[in-house]
């Protein structure tokens, strides 16, 4: 009798899945790649693992942690049985600071950037790949087991340079993203611009334009964005029309080490915001127009502390200035911009100067022309009068007068 009673039991405890989360038989096997979904978010990761192939290899879901963390409750998963089949979750934060129980490893690499791509022209670009496993204890007592140990690699990689453009300076902010199962901070980045200097009041273009001259202040943040890295701008710069790959005229802000010297650099490379301003222009092309538009453009890349210190720290080693971002643009680069910028027509102080009713420059130079004519012959006249008098004079004195009249 008590055999009878065994079996069941031993069934139930060597598949507990089959039982307990009513698996498909289809799982009755040990995990492969597909029984794992990574998520790669921005502040968090998101792994899924599938429940029913994890039980049946002989484990409960306590068993399987975050980076080996079996005894941190925090890098534990929790199960979903709302899909099927039904899975283990785990979050696990991007940021790998002390305040992660469950710690991943990150590292910053170099690549090559896309010849036909934004980046073209930089030399190296960055990403950052966050790596991670979930696994069981490994069995260690006992002679034999039947369960296998479990491990499940994953990793995240995060270009750390982006091309944001085209977003028009009335809107607060800019978003864009991609989709290639890469996990991307371009959502984290904005552009705003502003009228003061402390950042308080977004810029209102009126509907003449912004008067020529007039400072515009323009901050580049990270929002939400792990504290792992800072903002830095590579290459800030103006267009008269929407950017585009094969655009050739455009303003230089700053281009690395290069500013222009109507701008001002605030902040760049110390925190998860840049700041710069500068005057407002015209391009030629719009001189005939009543107003003239631009769109703002920053290439700019995420770096570690140190690394930003890094590249700004070139810039003062240097005895001529560079025209490349900062030596070499990256991978971790990204293009933000706002736009179009609207700058009213400015005024010709001078247009009187060439109307019908004020005289030219020309007419100018024949009216002295004329008066200096006059005086000389007016002088010219009284020279020959007084010329004549002296000779009629000394002709009387000799007496040649009366023998001309015999």
């Amino acid at each position: 009798m008590s055999l009878y009673l065994c079996l069941p039991l031993l069934v139930v405890l060597l598949q507990p899945a089959l039982c307990l989360y009513n698996c498909s038989s289809e799982y009755e096997r040990t995990p492969d790649n597909s029984d794992m979904m990574v998520d790669c978010g921005t502040s968090m990761i998101t792994l899924e693992i599938n429940l029913c192939t994890a039980q049946w290899s002989g484990f409960n879901t306590s068993d399987l942690a975050l980076n080996g963390n079996h005894n941190t409750s925090e890098c534990q998963g929790s199960v979903d049985t709302s899909v099927d089949p039904p899975i283990i979750r785990y979050e696990l934060p991007v940021n790998h600071t002390q305040t992660n129980p469950c710690r991943q490893s990150l590292q910053i690499v170099d690549e090559t950037p896309d010849p036909s791509g934004p980046f073209a022209s930089f030399s190296t670009i960055q990403s950052a790949i966050i790596t991670g496993f979930i696994d069981t204890p490994r069995a260690d007592q006992g002679m034999i087991s039947y369960a296998t140990d479990l491990y499940y690699h994953f990793s995240c990689r995060y270009p750390l340079e982006y091309l944001i453009n085209n977003t028009q300076i009335v809107a607060s902010s800019v978003s864009v993203a991609t989709s290639d199962n890469n996990g991307t901070f371009i959502d984290t980045l904005s552009m705003n611009v502003f009228n003061d200097s402390n950042y308080n009041n977004p810029l209102v273009v009126p509907s003449t334009g912004l008067e020529l001259r007039t400072r515009v202040h323009v901050e580049v943040k990270a929002v939400n964005l792990t504290g792992n890295f800072h903002v830095l701008l590579d290459h800030c710069f103006g267009t008269p029309t929407p950017y585009n790959m094969s655009q050739s005229e455009q303003h230089n802000f700053f281009t690395g080490c290069s500013v222009d010297q109507r701008t001002s650099v605030t902040s760049n490379g110390l925190l998860t915001y840049a700041r710069f301003n500068f005057e407002a222009f015209r391009f030629v092309q719009h001189r005939d127009q009543a107003k003239s538009s631009i769109y703002l453009h920053c290439i700019l890349r995420l770096c570690v502390p140190s690394k930003c210190q890094e590249l700004l720290s070139a810039c003062n080693n240097r005895r001529k200035r560079s025209v490349t971002p900062f030596g070499e643009q990256s991978s971790e680069s990204a293009t933000v911009s706002v736009g179009p910028l609207i700058v009213a027509r400015e005024d010709q102080t001078y247009a009187a100067a060439y109307s019908g009713d004020v005289p030219s420059e020309r007419d100018d130079v024949d009216v002295t022309g004329l008066v200096v004519g006059v005086v000389f012959g007016s002088a010219a006249a009284v020279a020959l009068v007084l010329g004549g008098w002296f000779v009629l004079k000394k002709f009387y004195c000799l007496g040649g007068l009366p023998h001309a009249f015999h």
